[in-house]
This record gives structure tokens, sequence and C-alpha cells, in this order.
């Protein structure tokens, strides 16, 4: 199984299985601390636990790595989220990957024209994964860019462990 994180509070998670089947999503978990929002690792690692089947070690995971971030209080917060994903798979001493937007996309995308990476991460991955609608809840009605990111980042990974 390939996990795919797309870091940052407006992220998500996604498993895919070993022949890149889908396997589940969840929008970043997340909580309250002081004035911002955190990554809240305990609702991450019980999601992991679950879509691992309590196995942890079944798969291999990939955390897109912050940079170019808009702004100071963005830049904090990717680097926040990364170091406590780091730090949750070091201390699991589980295999864990990072990988920049630039490399997962070059290799996933292609050349892409400036500010059209959205557009051609949701048409490569509606390609990869037809039957799945990449929404963050049941209610929603457009396709979340965190999903959408994440599976693309654990397609990456999975191809390049094959």
């Amino acid at each position: 199984m390939y996990i795919g994180i797309d870091n940052g509070i407006s992220g998500a998670i996604v498993a895919i299985g070993a022949c890149g089947s889908w396997i589940d999503s969840i929008r970043m978990p997340s909580r309250r601390h002081r004035s911002r929002n955190e990554v809240d690792i305990r609702e991450v690692h019980w999601w992991l636990s679950r879509v691992t089947g309590g196995n942890l070690s079944n798969a291999s995971y990939v955390i897109e790595e912050p940079n170019n971030a808009r702004n100071a209080s963005t830049a904090y917060s990717m680097a926040a989220s990364f170091h406590s994903l780091r730090g949750f798979f070091e201390t699991k001493m589980l295999n864990w990957h990072r990988v920049t937007p630039q490399a997962w996309q070059r290799e996933m995308l292609g050349r892409v024209p400036a500010g059209m990476t959205k557009e051609y991460a949701l048409a490569v991955a509606r390609e990869l994964w037809p039957d799945e609608a990449f929404r963050a809840t049941k209610r929603s009605t457009t396709p979340h860019d965190g999903i959408v990111d994440a599976a693309l980042i654990a397609e990456y990974l999975r191809r390049r462990e094959e």
C-alpha cells in the first residue's frame, strides 16, 4: 500500500494499493490550538491504523515537502505540519519519503501552463481513478484539491518503487 500526503492544513491523505487501485482518503485532520489550526497527529494515526489494518509498516509513505509558500503564515503552517508528520513517521520507524511539489508534478503531470496545475492534476487523477469523485465529504459538490494531489503523490511513489 502507498500513502500520499498533501502536506498542510488544507491537504489530505490518500491510500492506494500496490497495483494503483483506490483504497481510501481523508482531508488532513486538524485541531485548533490558540489562534491557529494544526495537524491532529492522533487522528492521522487513527486513520492510518484503520486503513492499514493496524499494521502501519505494511505501507510506504510520502509527504509533500513544503516550499514556495505564498506568505510567512502559510510557510510556518506547512513547515509545522511537515515536521509533525515527519516526527510521527520517524518515531514509529516507518518507511517514509519526502517529495517536492515540483518533482511529483513534473513526473505525474508533465509540462503544465502557468496557473493550470490544479486542472491538470484533476484530469490526470480522473484518468487513473475514473470511479473516484475526490470529494472531501459525501455532501461536497467539487473535488478536493488536497485529495487529488495526495492521490497523485501516492501514485508517484508507487511508480518509483515498482
